[in-house]
């Protein structure tokens, strides 16, 4: 992609801050080109572009298959949303009646945050502590669900020895699956996690965040989730975990912006006294490391200005900023390191494992 086509896509990502005249610039320029389409629909961006041209009035301005194009997937994520709360409704009614402690994650609260048919999920994310794993897995598959995986867009049941494998050395669970048939989600996921990391760790954090849990109502449907600022700071920790964990960057999932927008979504909301609690919790449970990473890592790439932004990473990040450019491989026990320190860079990279070099032991 040339620089006009990455301007183009970072103008079209920023929906909370439009800049109605460079968009329209770039796209009489000739920006608006299947590249900057690719990207979009990649990072799960497309219904935001939309919502962009649309809201910046230069719909005309794109080419026919450019702005159709993102205006189909926006109206394909609007009813795929229509699925996904229902689903996340069926569960809620499953894990309230179940008597364990748990709350739902990401999605669960993002796709209503947002524009309609600007963010979507696949999953329904669970976090709960390890002691209530039995009884959220015991209230699932009385609700007729299976631990297993989709491929071929098939289920396929897990063997016992991949459920124990998982549970013991990843934090989380085998998926559990309920076929469903709605529009856009033939089957109903349900991921559980029992740990912060991709290890599977005992931290402090986990069950402050859990016993904090709240319900929130949106019309006639509720749901339980992290009150702030853990949610933020769950977010961060996993942007931290996929960004800078080797097996995620081989599959190409380190850096979808999608990730990215989520905390720049909470963060456009952030009053002074927000960023304030966000740093005594963050200290409190010794994570203020990887949630300067993260909202640097946003800062960064979205070129946020916000003074309390900056203030808060002026105040905290020095110290706190856990290196940017390190990657680490949990199996083979190896440390890498990105020799360009360009985040935007970075991330237009068609093979980002090519960027890393190997940090000898000795070095």
């Amino acid at each position: 992609m040339n620089a006009s086509e990455q301007e183009l896509f970072w103008c079209l990502c920023r929906f909370l801050d439009p800049d109605r005249e460079r968009i329209a610039a770039l796209l009489q320029a000739g920006a608006g080109t299947p590249a900057v389409l690719g990207q979009l629909l990649y990072n799960r961006m497309a219904g935001v572009g939309y919502h962009m041209l649309a809201k910046t009035r230069t719909l005309d301005l794109a080419s026919r298959e450019f702005r159709n194009t993102l205006r189909d997937v926006q109206l394909l994520s609007i009813e795929k949303n229509h699925s996904f709360v229902q689903c996340r409704n069926f569960v809620t009614d499953i894990l309230e009646k179940s008597g364990a402690e748990y709350a739902l994650l990401k999605g669960a609260y993002l796709c209503e945050l947002y524009p309609p048919g600007c963010r979507t999920a696949n999953d329904v994310d669970v976090l709960a502590e390890g002691k209530w794993i039995t009884a959220i897995g015991n209230a699932l598959q009385k609700a007729g669900f299976r631990q297993g995986y989709i491929k071929g867009d098939m289920f396929v049941p897990a063997s016992r020895k991949e459920i124990i494998h998982r549970k013991m050395t990843r934090g989380e669970t085998v998926p559990y699956f309920l076929e469903v048939g709605l529009p856009y989600m033939p089957y109903l996921e349900v991921d559980i996690n029992f740990s912060l990391d991709y290890k599977n760790t005992i931290d402090t954090a986990l069950p402050a965040f859990v016993s904090e849990a709240n319900l929130r109502k949106i019309g006639e449907n509720y749901y339980r989730t992290l009150s702030e600022p853990h949610f933020l700071l769950h977010l961060c920790m996993h942007l931290y975990k996929e960004a800078t964990t080797y097996p995620w960057v081989q599959m190409g999932r380190d850096m979808n912006l999608y990730k990215f927008c989520d905390l720049y979504v909470l963060l456009m909301q952030y009053t002074l006294q927000d960023y304030k609690t966000l740093a005594v919790q963050a200290e409190k449970f010794g994570l203020l490391s990887q949630c300067c990473w993260a909202l640097s890592a946003v800062q960064m790439l979205l070129q946020i200005e916000d003074p309390m932004l900056l203030g808060f990473l002026a105040r905290y990040a020095p110290e706190n900023l856990q290196n940017l450019d390190s990657v680490v491989d949990p199996v083979g026990k190896r440390e890498f390191v990105y020799e360009n320190s360009d985040l935007r860079q970075r991330f237009f990279a068609e093979n980002r494992i090519a960027l890393l070099r190997e940090v000898q032991g000795d070095a």
